[in-house]
């Protein structure tokens, strides 16, 4: 199947989607791709602390890291997070932005030591229990564009036409009883816009998503003569998710005399509110081949997920020479998903006390994803398995890397840097998903606490339509360019 039957494939799945089933094959990366983001110190060196641990987002990453600890510890992680997103449709290029302030991570680190002193056998366990906030939601960006040559009432005429109006479903049924396309021609079922072949509408599209994703783990390992450490974590996520996606579209002031039934413009709300718990485990180990250099290596379950959704439409229409009209679907449906699970190998080497630089690389095979219905019904039977027949099509594994690197300018003071990179989880060129981030920061510490600040740069690219129909025409493409900027701050207690 080549590229662009892919991506029409998915966009219009998704617009139905909206109206019948709000779960998509998009739930899937989207509960699925982690940002790593945790406390200051992890994030500033990249998230590439798969083999250093010491620190509490790196035990989400390898719990065997939680036996690197030589104390017991506490610690807090506020942080500001500010997207921000350019658009460009049509020619016509925007920018909007949005702001959120969050917890991070918080959480406790008990260390466990024999009452003397041993070199070989167990040299201490540890137990951790906190929080680790991995996903960031907030998004807003708006797109707008003059005398666009097609109208989405085009698109639904086209799914109207061969359809008796009493089977029309979804948007084409509430684009029908608002009056935005009528029936025609009764005998064969065909329809209309009242669009001339030469008019041209405006177009605006606004789009605000908030949410987030993190865990509550509950982590425990163990030292083995210095030589290997081992962990394992049991994971409870949680996720809540809210969209809001508005479409404007209005008659162009360039066009001649409308026709009589015309709209002169209309509104189209599509909503979604989602929340879900689940459960993931997560084991791993760090091996120390000579003193300086160290090995890790972890496996991350799928994370097994119990979602429930409410979504809906709203359509609002006016018209130059009648009433205006109002129409709303609404639906909630409950569902499983699988999340892919995770591999990650990691290696880092301390330069004494002066530097310390660390690797990961994780693979992630996002067509291992699974949706299950949670009823009995034939109808939401045949929709998860479509769902899950384009996850193969669309998705494939990721190799990700992550690099960190920290200097040390005195016992206290130390100065960290580091880079992502997360390849694209879809298979066709169109969505080219890629995320790139740059990091930095610095911390301060002394023998009761310590202070660390990190500043993170994620950038992304991607593309949407606002529909799609008839073989391929389709509105003009949207192209998105989204930055997050995340400044954060650490606070930590030892004793």
């Amino acid at each position: 199947m080549n590229t662009i039957k892919i991506s029409a494939i998915c966009i219009i799945l998704y617009a139905c989607a909206v109206l019948t089933n709000a779960q998509t094959y998009e739930d899937v990366l989207r509960y699925s791709q982690p940002q790593y983001s945790g406390t200051a110190r992890s994030m500033s060196m990249g998230g590439a602390f798969g083999s250093l641990g010491g620190d509490f987002s790196a035990l989400g990453i390898n719990p065997a890291g939680i036996a690197t600890y030589r104390s017991s510890e506490f610690t807090l992680t506020p942080s500001l997070i500010i997207n921000s997103t350019e658009t460009d449709f049509s020619g016509n290029k925007l920018s909007d932005n949005k702001t959120s302030f969050v917890i991070n991570q918080i959480g406790y680190v008990g260390t466990y030591r024999p009452m003397r002193e041993v070199k070989k056998g167990v040299v201490s366990t540890h137990f951790a229990i906190g929080y680790n906030r991995n996903n960031n939601f907030n998004y807003k960006s708006m797109a707008s564009g003059r005398n666009i040559s097609s109208s989405m009432t085009d698109m639904f005429v086209t799914d109207a036409n061969g359809i008796h109006p009493d089977d029309l479903g979804g948007l084409t049924a509430l684009a029908y009883d608002t009056y935005l396309i009528d029936i025609q021609d009764e005998a064969n079922n065909t329809y209309t816009n009242f669009l001339y072949a030469e008019d041209k509408v405006d177009q605006t599209k606004l789009i605000e998503k908030d949410g987030y994703s993190g865990e509550f783990n509950l982590t425990t390992g163990a030292n083995i003569s210095n030589l290997l450490l081992i962990g394992a974590s049991l994971n409870f996520t949680s996720m809540r998710y809210k969209e809001n996606a508005n479409y404007y579209e209005q008659y162009s002031e360039n066009n001649g005399e409308p026709a009589y039934d015309v709209f002169s413009q209309y509104s189209i709300n599509n909503y979604l509110n989602a929340s879900g718990t689940g459960v993931n485990l997560k084991f791993g180990l760090i091996i120390k081949p000579v003193s300086n250099a160290r090995l890790g290596f972890s496996y991350h379950s799928p994370t097994w997920y119990k979602i429930e959704e409410d979504y809906g439409s709203t359509v609002n229409a006016s018209y130059f020479n009648h009433d205006n009209s109002e129409g709303y679907y609404d639906g909630r449906f409950d569902y499983k998903l699988n999340t892919p699970e995770k591999l990650i190998a990691s290696a880092a080497y301390i330069i004494g006390k002066v530097a310390i630089l660390s690797f990961d690389y994780e693979y992630i095979n996002y067509a291992s994803s699974k949706f299950k219905a949670n009823s009995n019904s034939y109808q939401d039977f045949e929709f998860i398995n479509e769902q899950n027949r384009i996850i193969k099509e669309t998705f494939t594994a990721t190799n990700n890397f992550r690099a960190g690197a920290e200097f040390r300018l005195n016992e206290q003071v130390s100065f960290r840097g580091g880079y992502s990179f997360q390849a694209s989880p879809y298979k066709t060129e169109p969505f080219d998903n890629e995320i790139t981030s740059i990091t930095g920061g610095l911390g301060y510490r002394n023998s009761n606490y310590f202070i660390d600040l990190a500043y993170k740069l994620s950038s992304y690219d991607t593309s949407y339509y606002n529909y799609w129909y008839d073989e391929g025409i389709h509105s003009p493409e949207t192209k998105v360019s989204a930055k997050d900027h995340y400044a954060v701050i650490t606070f930590g207690w030892k004793f």
